[in-house]
């Protein structure tokens, strides 16, 4: 690997983690997207003696193994009602360590990938690496979030931030790499 790819990756990276450091701390992009529950405690209580197991739950939901027939008659009898999707956690760690490691690691192995795909490009200026860029994080809010809002409902209040998170994060990544790529 040269160091037009090791020094693109890593300016790139820090880029992109730090738009989403911004995003979610001082620039309030996210703050829509968790709610807050006055009942929060109740519902820790009702969930830590109703769930034992971490997780992600659909509820309600049929227990594995049911048949079509039956899928579809409960199917019935829940439409027009309440649902949830519930991610259980049975212990809570305050650990900032470990996240902001692992999401560097992330922008790093992602911004490198990015590198090693516009190393294929026949041209190098600009406008083709800033586009290759933006079209990586593009596609993945496409095929992971919105496929979760066609799915699963996410709501827009959490799509929005990370739609503002792949067009910001890229574009800035994409326009250094365009940059330091169309340099002689």
């Amino acid at each position: 690997m040269n160091n037009k790819v090791i020094v693109g990756t890593l300016v790139g990276a820090i880029l992109l983690f730090g738009w989403q450091t911004l995003s979610w701390t001082s620039l309030g992009i996210h703050d829509e997207a968790l709610k807050f529950s006055a009942n929060q405690d109740s519902i820790i209580q009702f969930l830590e003696r109703n769930i034992s197991t971490p997780g992600q739950y659909l509820i309600p939901t049929v227990p594995p193994g049911s048949s079509e027939t039956e899928m579809e008659a409960q199917s019935k009898i829940w439409e027009g009602r309440p649902w949830a999707i519930i991610t259980f956690h049975d212990y809570r760690k305050v650990d900032m360590f470990t996240p902001v490691l692992k999401g560097m690691l992330i922008a790093i192995l992602s911004v490198l990938m990015v590198n090693l795909v516009i190393r294929q490009l026949r041209k190098t200026k600009f406008l083709p690496v800033f586009a290759t860029t933006l079209s990586f994080g593009l596609v993945s809010f496409f095929f992971v979030w919105y496929n979760n809002n066609i799915w699963f409902n996410t709501p827009w209040s959490v799509l929005w931030g990370e739609l503002v998170d792949s067009v910001m994060g890229w574009s800035l990544c994409g326009a250094w790499l365009g940059l330091w790529y169309s340099r002689k």
